[in-house]
């Protein structure tokens, strides 16, 4: 058995992900074409070719008790995660470019890929959505075969560390029980069928003049669009918004932060925005991709309460719970400001030309989205184990349950690219309700405008303190719940949408 210098591992691990943060962040924000991921895992080989060296932190892991069992079984998940990373990051790398690169044909126009997500959001008419639907769906046919040679790479590793499968794996990597959380979610899916399918179809009615029975996959981008509401969420007020939210909290980006903002619009740029934590707490990155509305301030703010944890990190916190842990932790931190977008105490604080028809609006609207986005996720969640457990006809399956749960038709080419790798799904899913438990304490301990409170800042920076050295359940617990209940965030859904 190695005796391994745990200290000066922990040294490389973070020079390692400060490098790939970097790469990553370049790459999605569209500023180069090609990610060189394979060469950053091969600076530090000698950490993720290592079997003995995973095997050594498991075996301390099992030995351990209190806050170093915790450093052991982030580290343990954190190497695991990287071994794989390392045998597949050729891959990794391959699909990251051919995305970045591909080009498809709208009405005689070559447009990149990834920004025809943007271009389909805009367009008002459903035919032509479809046109850019049926562009994008010939693109699968290229990634699926990368993407199941990556995954099929991944069960391999998985048994060949002794677990019986991928689930098994990724349920004792990050410590979450996936089949209670199924079971939680089945309960969500079902309790808001109802709710779900009337709301669902007035929305479809209303904003895209569709039945249930017309409305595809490529409509729903439009769908939570709404462009109706640009004339609030103009993007030059943006930042002043941000800035107006935060100064009540006694918070700060920009200028002089340790937290720095990339919103300019690139072609190439991913349309899904991202925080990179580069160097925690001292070098933290945000990047949008603009293209107006609602949804951007949902983006920033979602984005922002990211970079407000990582970087009101303690620096003397172990490294282990500044880059590893549970990121239910971090997604719920995230949520709780993105949510503001629908609070109406707030909107009528940043928009004095709301009147109160367009806030009633408005909220009503976001708390379908969040149900929507609840209820995807659940499904994905319930497919992805079916998944990873080898079923057969995955494609078919993936068809199935996505659309019962979100009531129209879902293009079975997409069951591989509509993955989270190692159930990321989970911790948005944890995410979703431990956001509700975080909130109802801010609003019951300083009040429905808790964001203009100092002292609920204070709080909150002294919750981020810790990184994620406590897990979704310990949070919950040390906040007087019982664990990450899913039933505030369903009695919440219910009473927003009712009329």
């Amino acid at each position: 058995m190695l005796m391994t210098d745990m200290d000066s591992i922990r040294t490389d691990l973070e020079q390692f992900n400060e490098a790939l943060m970097r790469e990553e962040y370049e790459s999605r924000a569209g500023l180069k074409d090609e990610p060189d991921t394979a060469s950053i895992y091969a600076r530090y080989s000698g950490i993720f070719d290592s079997e003995d060296l995973i095997y050594e932190v498991r075996a301390k892991r099992e030995r351990a008790s209190g806050t170093e069992k915790l450093r052991m079984s982030y580290m343990y998940a954190f190497l695991l995660s990287g071994f794989i990373g390392r045998k597949t990051t050729d891959l990794g790398d391959k699909l990251s470019a051919t995305e970045a690169k591909t080009e498809i044909e709208i009405e005689g126009k070559k447009v990149p890929f990834r920004y025809s997500a943007v271009i389909q959001a805009n367009e008002p008419d459903h035919e032509k959505r479809m046109i850019i639907d049926a562009a994008r769906e010939g693109v699968y046919d290229v990634l699926n075969p990368m993407l199941q040679e990556r995954l099929d790479r991944s069960y391999e590793i998985a048994r060949s560390f002794g677990y019986d499968n991928y689930v098994s794996m990724c349920m004792d990597m990050s410590g979450i029980d996936l089949h209670a959380l199924k079971f939680q979610m089945q309960n969500v899916l079902h309790r808001t069928d109802r709710l779900y399918t009337k709301h669902f179809r007035n929305m479809c009615k209303d904003l895209l003049g569709l039945s249930l029975s017309e409305v595809r996959a490529g409509d729903i981008g439009y769908l939570f669009r709404v462009k109706e509401f640009d004339r609030f969420f103009a993007q030059d007020k943006m930042l002043g918004v941000l800035d107006n939210t935060l100064s009540g909290m006694n918070m700060q980006v920009g200028e002089g932060s340790n937290i720095r903002m990339d919103t300019e619009a690139r072609e190439k740029k991913t349309p899904r925005a991202f925080c990179c934590p580069i160097r925690v707490p001292e070098d933290i990155v945000l990047c949008i991709m603009p293209k107006g509305g609602m949804d951007d301030y949902r983006s920033l703010l979602h984005e922002m309460g990211h970079a407000q944890h990582f970087g009101n990190v303690d620096p003397g916190m172990a490294m282990e719970f500044k880059y590893m842990g549970d990121n239910s932790v971090t997604e719920a931190y995230a949520m709780l400001f993105e949510h503001l977008t629908g609070n109406r105490y707030w909107l009528g604080q940043q928009f004095e030309d709301m009147t109160e028809n367009d806030v009633a609006r408005l909220t009503h609207f976001q708390s379908f989205q969040t149900l929507y986005m609840v209820r995807r996720y659940a499904a994905k969640l319930l497919y992805e184990i079916e998944l990873h457990s080898g079923a057969a006809d995955p494609e078919k399956i993936y068809a199935q349950i996505l659309g019962d749960a979100l009531k129209f038709q879902h293009p079975e080419k997409r069951y591989l690219y509509d993955l989270d790798s190692e159930f990321y799904s989970a911790c948005y899913l944890r995410a979703w309700m431990l956001e509700v438990q975080i909130r109802n304490l801010l609003k019951d301990e300083f009040g429905d405008g808790w964001w203009n409170v100092q002292a609920a800042g204070d709080y909150l920076r002294n919750l981020w303190s810790t990184g994620q050295k406590y897990d979704g359940v310990m949070i919950a617990r040390n906040m007087g719940y019982y664990g990450i209940d899913e039933t505030p965030l369903v009695r919440e859904l219910e009473r927003n949408l009712r009329y």
